[in-house]
């Protein structure tokens, strides 16, 4: 399946934020002016990233009742020359320990996904039908924790009345996919003025009925930057809900023998 219409840009907001510790830089005066694709394509630019580097997570999911279990995963990523490698490896608890994700994304190209389960003692690919499918009974598909942001190219963004969410003053836009191939009929997003940080993403179906929130605060500011430490995707329809709190990230050089299938069987 190649990259055209994806859902999300989750890792935008996780693996970007987690494995370099920053989405944006401080970008000055907020302007009044600015068109909703106009704030789209800064957002992208300002959470472009080319390095590499990892992070750690703890990664929480809570079922309608309110039961949750918890995992604690490391993220590793690294891009070059155009092309997206993300690895996914679980630490704890030991039930889990081991099982690894791998994707590889490059533009025109068909996205390469694959899950290692060590009770298994082997890689499975994920295929094109199986990327809408829930990874690892989060609320994340594989295809929103796999693929890369592509929203300026893939959707039609238009502006909405500013809100101020929090004490955060916020541009509103909705999104409309340019194509057919979407699960969602639009998404409708909001931005810190200032920073041009998403704050929060709503997606709706048919009938305009919401579906999911993505949710990002406890933003912090580092070294100038800033970054949220909790991201929350809530599946509005099932009452589930899935956190994330990042707990450590570096930005390192990282070897491409991380993203190898022969990396994910050790």
């Amino acid at each position: 399946m190649q990259r055209k219409y994806k859902t999300v840009f989750f890792l935008c907001t996780v693996m970007c934020v987690v494995t370099l510790g920053m989405l944006s830089a401080p970008v000055g005066a907020v302007s009044e002016d600015l068109t909703g694709q106009e704030i789209l394509e800064r957002i992208e630019q300002e959470s472009a990233v080319t390095e590499s580097g990892t992070g750690v997570i703890n990664l929480i999911t809570e079922n309608k009742r309110g039961d949750q279990r918890s995992y604690t995963l490391k993220m590793y990523r690294r891009e070059d020359e155009g092309v997206e490698k993300q690895l996914l490896e679980y630490l704890e608890p030991a039930d889990v320990k081991g099982t690894k994700f791998l994707s590889i994304v490059e533009e025109g190209k068909e996205d390469l996904m694959y899950i290692y389960f060590p009770f298994l003692g082997r890689e499975r690919r994920i295929a094109a039908g199986e990327e809408s499918d829930s990874f690892m009974g989060t609320d994340f598909t594989y295809e929103e924790i796999g693929s890369g942001q592509t929203y300026q190219e893939e959707y039609d963004a238009s502006r909405l009345k500013d809100e101020v969410l929090e004490e955060y003053p916020c541009y509103v836009l909705r999104l409309i996919p340019q194509g057919e191939d979407s699960d969602y009929t639009y998404i409708k997003m909001w931005v810190w003025q200032e920073e041009f940080l998403v704050l929060r993403i709503e997606f709706y179906e048919e009938d305009e009925r919401l579906t999911k929130t993505l949710s990002n605060s406890d933003v912090r500011e580092e070294d100038g930057d800033y970054m949220p430490h909790r991201i929350v995707m809530a599946d509005e329809i099932k009452g589930t809900k899935t956190i994330i709190e990042i707990l450590e990230t570096k930005e390192e050089e990282l070897s491409d023998d991380y993203f190898t299938l022969r990396y994910l069987r050790r």
